[in-house]
């Protein structure tokens, strides 16, 4: 296939060595040919005459054919892309021995900083800054929002990411607040599933390791004849040893203060009454031991359904559950949460438009399981909810400079549900609300030069 200027020839053939063939075109010379092959790169090559003959030979490297959609969007090739991107593919996934935490296929990716707070806990930070508690990082699975953008935390256990169902993941280095939002500074990482209708079949995963790590993964997909309907059924579970403090004397010593009871606050007023609370239910008890809890357990399962009418038309339905706990570590000291996170999410591209929405509860654990703070000792309520929607259009402009566009609009709701054990008084006002329109245009000035333009409007 190709355009005015170029032909595009994908190799497919495997297990050859040397491949002979002749092409065929009712393209007049002079024209480019680009001959490329997965995992190898690409080579322009100029034909100037009927009959020429042509010899190639590829060297392995990064395919910049792929196509990405972290960039703008909307798919389109990395070459072409307004960004410097990363891609981590399906094959390195599948290889990859990180199969604890997808989270970890990020350390060798240039322009990523993972910060391992414990053996559970991890977080990812790029070009803004180095936050050890929250992060101004983009992290998206399918195009849904993974970080709480009221607090900008990122707990990389409680997602149910899967090695399994990975397709890709893609790392979009610097400011993307235009197509993502305002507060978008450090870049955006992008973790893209397997579609049921490409990837059918039944897979599964055990691993077991040091500090008592075990876990297991199941990926069952499956999809009709015509590959216009696919399901699958993703379930995980990992549990192990934390890190921990041989002697939590260390911790006095330092001057962080530690709690071995850790109570339900008393509000008074519409805020935690630090006197009576002393008095409040006991829910956990450490006695003379180690407070820092050193185990953990996450667990996950979700479910998907794809209809693809036609090549230009896709619909998809998931939804899941993610349970997770463990440690985390910010200015107020040494804290544990736990909770269970419900999502449903809905897409839909229909040509040239793309719409999506999703909810995602979070219940912040119960008095059974709580969130708290060990300098507190108090058990912190961190229930959340956020509402997104999502609707965007993509259009050429051949006679604008041979230019593409793309415009949208998007909302965001996040409510924050703290029984006023976090907010106090501020509790029936601390609603998190974003909306706004955004736009990015490229513009074809010449052959070898491209100009991109942007404009966004958020409030």
């Amino acid at each position: 296939y190709g355009d005015h200027r170029d032909l595009h020839l994908s190799i497919r053939r495997q297990r050859q060595m040397c491949i002979r063939d002749r092409l065929n075109t009712n393209q007049e010379p002079p024209f480019n040919l680009v001959i490329s092959y997965v995992g190898y790169t690409a080579q322009t090559v100029s034909v100037t005459s009927s009959g020429q003959d042509i010899s190639v030979s590829l060297s392995a490297g990064q395919n910049l054919e792929e196509v990405v959609i972290s960039a703008g969007r909307k798919e389109q090739k990395v070459l072409e892309a307004p960004a410097s991107i990363s891609v981590i593919s399906a094959r390195t996934i599948e290889n990859s021995p990180r199969v604890t935490d997808p989270v970890r296929l990020l350390s060798n990716t240039p322009g990523v900083q993972i910060q391992q707070q414990t053996a559970n806990t991890l977080n990812v930070e790029m070009r803004a800054g180095s936050g050890v508690f929250g992060t101004s990082t983009f992290l998206i699975k399918d195009n849904r929002y993974m970080v709480t953008p009221s607090a900008g935390l990122f707990l990389s256990y409680q997602q149910g990411l899967s090695n399994l169902d990975l397709a890709t993941v893609e790392v979009v280095r610097g400011p993307a607040g235009v197509l993502y939002g305002p507060g978008v500074t450090s870049g955006v990482v992008h973790f893209r599933t397997k579609s049921p209708i490409d990837y059918e079949g039944n897979s599964m995963s055990v691993w077991a390791g040091e500090m008592a790590t075990l876990g297991t993964e199941l990926r069952i997909a499956r999809a009709n004849d015509d590959k216009t309907f696919g399901w699958k059924i993703n379930a995980r579970i990992n549990s192990g040893n934390d890190f921990v403090y041989e002697d939590e004397q260390y911790l006095a010593d330092a001057g962080i203060p530690m709690n071995s009871v850790i109570r339900q606050p008393v509000i008074t007023n519409k805020y935690v009454d630090p006197l009576l609370s002393l008095n409040g239910e006991t829910l956990l008890d450490f006695g003379d031991g180690n407070a820092v809890i050193d185990t953990y357990s996450n667990t996950s399962i979700n479910t998907t359904l794809e209809w693809r009418p036609s090549d230009e038309t896709n619909y998809t339905i998931s939804g899941g559950l993610n349970q997770g706990s463990g440690l985390f570590f910010q200015e107020l000291g040494i804290g544990y949460t736990d909770g269970t996170s419900y999502w449903g999410q809905a897409q839909a591209t229909m040509g040239n438009w793309y719409m999506q929405a999703f909810v995602d509860h979070n219940d912040g654990g119960g008095t059974d399981n709580p969130t708290f703070l060990y300098g507190s000792g108090f058990r912190q309520v961190a229930k959340r909810t956020t509402i997104e929607a999502q609707l965007q259009y993509n259009f050429d402009m051949p006679w604008f400079f041979d230019s593409e566009w793309t415009v949208g609009y998007d909302y965001r709701n996040t409510d924050s549900d703290s029984e006023y054990t976090l907010w106090g008084r501020n509790e029936d006002s601390d609603d998190y609300i974003t909306n706004g329109f955004y736009g990015q245009g490229t513009l074809q000035l010449s052959e070898n030069c491209l100009l991109y333009t942007c404009d966004a409007a958020d409030e």
